[in-house]
């Protein structure tokens, strides 16, 4: 996929880089030169070989140092007591490397704030100069022609020259000497967030740890603390009483750069089933191109390893979870993609937790603390192919939580009780670009349907034909495909769930990528149709676009089918209609109060509307109906009603015409279009206002009467005008039969029509 003016389209904007890490205390350095750090004298030989492309060289910290490192980290993030230098051979400054960061822990917040997510790729080069190594953006993304070929400016680190420990290593002349912890994080890997909202972040300590030789470079660790400009008020809920301060654990890796061996990018189909990799200008073309994201598998390859953390052995000796094969339902999460492709492409075992940020380990990372209520999925990716190189995957405890209490509303109530009230994470960013998750995978409670749970309102009729058991493994194992299925490249597909036709053997969706409504998810716990159609096609296996039903994020806002948690090929008839329905019902019997059922109200209201304000005509005018059929005027009052039926059915249609056209957009759901004079069903509309506004059936109060009219006055058309009009007339002929204060409110509702009439036209 391609397109013109990537100027105009913000792609390379300039980088603002706020932050600075070094060790000591008081204010960070200048940023726009930064320091070299103090040199130790040697007080005893290195233990070193300089034997490789990067070198750990261990630095000496005093324990007085040390001591202040320990004490204002407070114990909150990992720290294992040792620091080091960098050491890198002068012959691979040339050559171009793969620069990852990886935000292993934070404090506070943790997963809440964004730890456990990966904060970019780039591919880098090393220059020295002027005592200084610069790091440059080596990437293949930006040329722009023949004559314009940027060298970008990435960071500068100062080099340290007088650690004597270090010079007197034989072949110490051919390698520079750099501190990992004194300037990588004006790189961006931490700071820019913070400057792009205003917050002015410094770090006061940082050091090193965890250094790790890998078969392609090194990995290590970067622990940090410092403090930001503004309060976090939600600090104190994890722990942390000083509300400017922030600590964490960095994961970087310097891996060398390749391209997997037969490694062919694919074309972005006209539907974008993929996501997309990173934007790549076309030299002399001014044109900019993506390419689908995807893994370099191909039949015959070496199974690419997956690790689940051994966390999750403390949740399988919980005794709740005792009777539930928690690492086998994880595996089958995992491995379960090896059916799509038709050979084995992925393995998974458990494996060490410490390693989770480690940028050659793939990971799924199982949580046992219940407090976070999503799932989340995110890679690693080669910036100029588009190749994924990595990935890590969250989840946690409460998903068993939630499937073992079978979905009801006491479990959902249990683990809504359970998640923290945090408020949104600050994402952070690395190297000019954002970097969030592939997807954020929510609880029940943190949906926007959370408030439109209720006892009265039934759920699907329980499955009797699994053991609980097979029930609660199914479900975990379906979140897990679905969240492997985005580090495959997949998208999500809002679509498959309208393939479900609600006889016993119709599948429930189509597609693991739906978000599929809780109590079928148990049914789709291996790659639907959808899925391997997508998978084969992405991974060259077959010429073939996906034509299974489809549909993706930024549809449901304008493709009323395009619903997540929905059911059924009619989501309309037989799933929000319906339910709305029973929420009327229980109303206008006074069976619950409004303010009991306003959530569900709500809820299943702006659903149904999402097709009256944005479907075909047979759609608009059903969902118009469905809405306010048993409330519209004249009435049609049941022989069974109570007395507060008239009251209640006037209160109900004054909130349907109230939430078409004169709620705020913040009130009406994901759909939020006005209808418009084309609309199919104005002419409906326009009956059922006249008919409220001049009460035609006796039961309309002054409060709905005086709503139809600035509705009408909304509407700005000749046919609203018109209605306007005669409802004015009718009002008038009114008075004469009226006395008291029902006078005293018609005359006021007269003056407002008057007020609506002189003039009408805006």
């Amino acid at each position: 996929m391609r397109w013109n003016s990537p100027l105009r389209r913000g792609l390379f904007g300039a980088v603002t880089t706020i932050l600075a890490l070094g060790v000591g205390c008081g204010p960070a350095s200048d940023a726009n030169e930064p320091q070299p750090p103090t040199p130790e004298a040697p007080a005893e030989s290195l233990q070193v070989e300089l034997d490789d492309a990067f070198v750990a060289v261990p630095r000496k910290v005093s324990a007085e140092e040390q001591g202040r490192v320990v004490q204002r980290l407070d114990g909150s993030v990992s720290n294992s007591g040792e620091s080091f230098y960098l050491a890198i051979r002068k012959s691979e400054l040339g050559q171009r490397w793969f620069m990852s960061a990886y935000l292993k822990q934070l404090h506070p917040g943790a997963v809440y704030y964004g730890a456990a997510s990966s904060l970019g790729t780039r591919v880098v080069s090393f220059k020295e100069q002027n005592g200084k190594l610069f790091v440059f953006d080596a990437d293949d993304r930006k040329t722009m022609s023949d004559v314009f070929d940027p060298e970008v400016l990435i960071e500068a680190w100062p080099i340290v020259n007088d650690y004597g420990a270090f010079n007197v290593l034989r072949g110490s002349n051919s390698y520079i000497l750099v501190d990992p912890t004194a300037g990588l994080n004006r790189y961006g890997v931490m700071g820019e967030a913070y400057g792009a909202t205003g917050v002015r972040f410094q770090t006061e300590l940082s050091f090193a740890q965890r250094f790790r030789k890998i078969s392609d470079g090194v990995t290590f660790e970067q622990v940090f603390t410092g403090y930001a400009d503004v309060p976090d008020p939600s600090a104190p809920d994890f722990l942390e009483d000083n509300l400017f301060r922030t600590s964490g654990t960095l994961g970087i890796a310097l891996r060398q750069y390749k391209e997997g061996q037969g490694y062919t990018p694919t074309e972005l189909p006209w539907l974008e089933h993929y996501f997309r990799g990173e934007p790549r200008i076309l030299p002399n073309t001014g044109y900019v191109t993506q390419t689908a994201a995807k893994w370099n598998i191909r039949p015959g390859m070496k199974p690419i390893k997956w690790i689940i953390t051994d966390t999750v052995n403390k949740v399988q000796a919980d005794p709740r979870f005792a009777n539930y094969d928690v690492v086998a339902a994880v595996k089958r999460g995992v491995e379960g993609w090896n059916q799509a492709f038709g050979f084995k492409v992925f393995e998974a075992s458990v494996g060490a937790t410490s390693g989770f940020a480690d940028d050659d380990k793939n990971v799924i990372i199982f949580d046992p603390d219940a407090s976070a209520g999503f799932a989340f999925a995110d890679w690693r990716l080669n910036p100029n192919t588009s190749e994924i190189r990595g990935a890590t995957v969250y989840v946690n405890a409460l998903w068993l939580e939630l499937a073992d209490g079978e979905f009801g509303d006491d479990a959902q109530a249990a683990v809504a009780a359970k998640l923290k009230n945090a408020r949104k994470p600050v994402r952070m960013s690395w190297g000019g670009f954002e970097k969030d998750h592939l997807c954020a995978m929510p609880l029940p409670p943190m949906r926007d349907d959370a408030l439109a749970k209720h006892k009265k309102l039934p759920g699907p009729a329980a499955e009797t034909q699994r053991t609980k058991k097979e029930k609660v493994e199914a479900y975990l194992t379906h979140v897990i495909l679905h969240e492997v299925g985005h580090t495959l490249g997949l998208r999500h597909n809002f679509a498959g769930s309208l393939v479900y036709t609600g006889a016993p053997n119709s599948p429930r969706s189509n597609s693991v990528m739906e978000y599929v409504y809780d109590p079928d998810a148990i049914f789709v716990d291996t790659p639907q149709s959808y899925d391997v159609q997508a998978v084969r096609y992405l991974y060259d296996l077959s010429p073939d676009e996906p034509t299974e039903l489809f549909c993706t994020d930024e549809d449901t806002e304008v493709e009323p089918y395009c619903n997540p948690y929905d059911r059924y090929s009619d989501p309309l008839g037989a799933f929000y209609g319906s339910t709305y329905a029973l929420v009327q019902e229980l109303l206008l019997y006074e069976v619950l109060p409004f303010p009991l059922l306003a959530g569900s109200f709500d809820y299943y209201l702006n659903a149904t509307l999402q097709w009256a304000r944005s479907g075909v005509e047979a759609d608009q005018t059903y969902a118009y109906d469905v809405a306010i059929a048993a409330v519209r005027p004249p009435l049609a009052v049941p022989p069974d009603a109570g007395p507060g039926y008239g009251a209640v059915a006037d209160d109900l249609a004054r909130r349907v015409l109230s939430r078409l056209y004169l709620d705020p957009i913040a009130a009406r759901g994901s759909f939020t279009a006005t209808p418009d004079e084309d609309n199919a069903i104005t002419p409906q509309v326009l009956a059922d206002i006249h008919g409220i506004l001049i009460n035609v059936d006796g039961v309309r109060g002054f409060q709905s009467r005086r709503a139809m009219v600035d509705i009408l006055k909304n509407m700005q058309s000749l046919p609203a005008y018109v209605a306007l009009r005669q409802g004015r007339d009718a009002v008038q002929a009114q008075l004469g039969t009226l006395s008291g204060t029902e006078l005293i409110q018609a005359e006021d509702l007269l003056a407002r029509i008057q007020a609506a009439l002189s003039p009408y036209y805006r």
